[in-house]
C-alpha cells in the first residue's frame, strides 16, 4: 500500500476518480453507490457501477440495516468492480482500477478492503493496482496485497463473531 504524495500523480488520480464518480452516479443500488474506471496505458478500458439484478430485493433494500461489507451474499447487485471487468475492452494485464464511493451525491472515504469476491476477481484478472480514497489520501494497492487484506479483514471479523 502506498499513500500518494506526488502532486502530479494526485492530479492524474483525481481526474480518473472524477470519471469514477460520474460512473458511481449511475449506480442503481440504494445502499452503496460505487464507481470504477479501469485504465491501461492512459486509455480507459472498462467502467462500472453497482447494477441491480433483482429489483424485488431492493425495494426496500434487504441489507439496508446491515453494515457495509457484511452479508454481501444477500445483495442482488453486481459490484462496480465486477461490471468494469465485464465491460473491459482490451487486456487488463498491467492496468489500474480507480474506485470511488458516493454518499448523498458526495465523494466519501472508502473503507478497508473487504469484498473478497471482487478482490479475487481484480487480482486474477491481471489488474496490477487498485486505487482508493482513504482519510490519509489516495492509496494505491498492489492487487495481490489488496486481495490478502480483503481476506484478512473478513477472517478477523469471522473469528470475532465465532
Amino acid at each position: 500500500m502506498r499513500i500518494v504524495k506526488d502532486k502530479i500523480e494526485i492530479r492524474d488520480i483525481k481526474f480518473y476518480m472524477g470519471l469514477a464518480a460520474l460512473e458511481a452516479r449511475k449506480s442503481e443500488c440504494k445502499k452503496s453507490r460505487r464507481g470504477v474506471i479501469i485504465v491501461n496505458s492512459g486509455n480507459i478500458i472498462g467502467k462500472g457501477h453497482n447494477k441491480v439484478t433483482l429489483e424485488k430485493l431492493c425495494n426496500p433494500c434487504i441489507r439496508k440495516d446491515i453494515r457495509s461489507g457484511n452479508r454481501v451474499e444477500l445483495c442482488s447487485a453486481l459490484h462496480a468492480e465486477q461490471m468494469a471487468i465485464m465491460d473491459k475492452s482490451g487486456s487488463l494485464k498491467g492496468s489500474r482500477m480507480y474506485h470511488i464511493a458516493l454518499e448523498n451525491g458526495k465523494i466519501v472515504y472508502s473503507g478497508s478492503p473487504c469484498c473478497t469476491v471482487c478482490s479475487r476477481m481484480i487480482y486474477e484478472s491481471g489488474i496490477s493496482e487498485f486505487v482508493l480514497l482513504h482519510k490519509e489520501g489516495y492509496t494505491i494497492y498492489n492487487t495481490k496485497e489488496f486481495n490478502e487484506l480483503s481476506f484478512d479483514y473478513v477472517l478477523k471479523k469471522y473469528n470475532k463473531n465465532s
